[in-house]
């Protein structure tokens, strides 16, 4: 009997050729076990959070009650997703387990600032009553992908994309540094003080993007939520000042956009002297962003899945 050819069977049926190989580790794969294993475990209150051993991955939730995470309130979707690791030796030891890294990093770093970020007379509208946590701890070798996992199940997860800032470290000179989105919605961190007004968006185009996210990461992962988050992330956004370059003899403020550089910093109460700006629309002058770089090296995490 003759052999058939090589795309049917022995029964005349077309056999359907993959090319590509399988990747039992791929970031699509990766995410949907890390997000089922993170929703099994339960939400602990960060509030009286005990502490434990050990290194992975958490997730903050919020439960309270600001109008603008309406949204998020009784879902399961968090707004950060954070990490910390055990650390390896340089010879090759396995890494410590009995240190409390993960714990550290979610009390010591990031319920500080949501306690810097309640108090009222610095303006802070955040309660630490208001949160919940998850987490998951792990060996090194999985953390630094399974974050990146993470992030993709829950897309766009606001604290690390939208509204950067709330994990990041202090930054140098106040004066020079704008403030971060994160920073302009909830107020309080005493290292913000002295700092200029975020240079992308005001407060209202803030919390428009805000509300978008919130409804993307509540759509079902798959094509058309990857369609509509990366619509949104199309959206350029209407520079409103730049810093004066490095070298510059001239060390104003390139300002884009006057009448909103003036209202936002009077809002966050930062002082400005005639001398200390001039408006432009010289193309020259309209430097990069490193929070927009930062936000947008998280949500390339999107792109990496197979």
């Amino acid at each position: 009997m003759p052999h058939p050819p090589a795309d049917l069977d022995l029964f005349g049926t077309a056999i359907t050729h993959i090319s590509q190989k399988f990747n039992p580790l791929s970031l699509d794969r990766l995410s949907r076990n890390l997000r089922e294993a993170l929703d099994a475990r339960p939400r602990v209150p960060l509030e009286t959070m005990r502490e434990f051993q050990g290194a992975g991955l958490y997730a903050l939730y919020y439960k309270g009650g600001l109008p603008l995470y309406t949204g998020l309130k009784d879902s399961d979707v968090p707004v950060y997703i954070g990490k910390a690791e055990a650390g390896n030796s340089s010879y090759g030891d396995p890494s410590d387990e009995t240190k409390p890294k993960l714990y550290q990093r979610i009390v010591e770093k990031h319920k500080a600032s949501i306690v810097e970020a309640s108090a009222a007379e610095r303006g802070g509208n955040l309660k630490v009553a208001d949160f919940e946590v998850r987490y998951l701890l792990l060996d090194d070798v999985w953390i630094v992908l399974g974050e990146r996992a993470l992030l993709r199940a829950y897309a766009p997860v606001l604290w690390n994309t939208l509204m950067p800032g709330f994990g990041a470290n202090p930054a140098g000179t106040a004066r020079k540094n704008a403030r971060s989105i994160w920073d302009t919605i909830h107020p309080g961190r005493s290292r913000v003080t002295g700092t200029t007004c975020n240079r992308r968006f005001t407060r209202s185009e803030m919390r428009e993007r805000i509300r978008l996210g919130i409804d993307i990461s509540l759509m079902e992962p798959g094509r058309d939520r990857d369609i509509t988050l990366n619509a949104l992330r199309a959206r350029r956004a209407n520079m409103i000042w730049s810093p004066p370059a490095k070298r510059s003899k001239d060390q104003r403020f390139r300002v884009h956009r006057s009448e909103a550089f003036l209202e936002e910093n009077a809002a966050i109460g930062r002082v400005l002297r005639e001398n200390e700006w001039f408006a432009t629309d010289t193309a020259a002058d309209l430097l990069p962003d490193p929070e927009e770089a930062a936000e947008n090296n998280v949500l390339a995490a999107d792109e990496l899945a197979e």
